[in-house]
């Protein structure tokens, strides 16, 4: 009777572990699985919503006047921006000139497209000019400290 039980115990455990190891890795090709399919999922709902948005920006005028005005800060012809400083602050913010393209309901898309990749190289441009050069270290140059205070 023992030695059955042994035995049984002996094929269980042989068992267990052949068959342990091949499990394991199921259910970790299962769980990843799933996290494949759901990560689908959300890319192909982004994608409907991407694809949207593009059809919006292509045929309505007025959704691309929005954008343009909201994310890219255009103006109409007359019209004047006015920033409000917060009550906290004690310099008030530069507000910097730049190439205003004109945003009006008659433009064709493309012409606004252009006008914002324009607006984009001059802002670029911009910020090429006010970056400071790199220091240069010259071997003949002597560096002077200041004088440290104990």
């Amino acid at each position: 009777m023992i030695k059955n039980v042994i035995f049984l115990f002996v094929v269980l455990a042989a068992v267990f572990v052949v068959y342990l190891p091949s499990y394991m890795q199921m259910q970790d090709l299962w769980n990843r699985n799933q996290v494949a399919e759901r990560r689908i999922k959300d890319l192909e709902a982004s994608n409907v919503k991407l694809g949207e948005e593009r059809d919006r920006l292509v045929n309505d005028p007025e959704y691309l006047e929005k954008i343009a005005r909201e994310r890219m800060g255009l103006i109409r012809e007359d019209e004047v921006i006015y920033k409000v400083v917060p009550q906290g602050t004690k310099k008030p913010v530069p507000v910097e000139e730049v190439k205003k393209p004109v945003v009006t309901p008659k433009k064709r898309n493309s012409e606004i497209v252009s006008s914002l990749k324009e607006n984009k190289a001059a802002i670029k441009a911009k910020a090429k000019a006010k970056a400071k050069p790199k220091s240069t270290v010259t071997t003949n140059s002597t560096v002077e400290r200041p004088a440290v205070k104990d």
